[in-house]
């Protein structure tokens, strides 16, 4: 959401900026979250694998391949 709600650049103005985000997640497709979702499980087991900590980096795991779910 930060991505799509800064494309034209930041916005300064705390009342823009909510309007911004509230627009957005309404327009948030199903689909995206339901993928964000099932990505959940796999970011829980690499926190579990490194014993916590905080040197998880978020992200697709190296030559996992971009899924869409529809």
């Amino acid at each position: 959401m930060k991505a799509e709600t800064t494309k034209k650049g930041a916005i300064t103005s705390d009342v823009e900026l909510r309007a911004a985000w509230v627009k957005c997640w309404e327009e948030l497709p199903q689909w995206r979250i339901q993928a964000w979702i099932e990505r959940i499980i796999e970011h829980i087991k690499q926190v579990i694998l490194l014993e916590g900590g905080n040197h998880y980096k978020e992200g697709r795991l190296k030559g996992e391949l971009k899924r869409r779910v529809h």
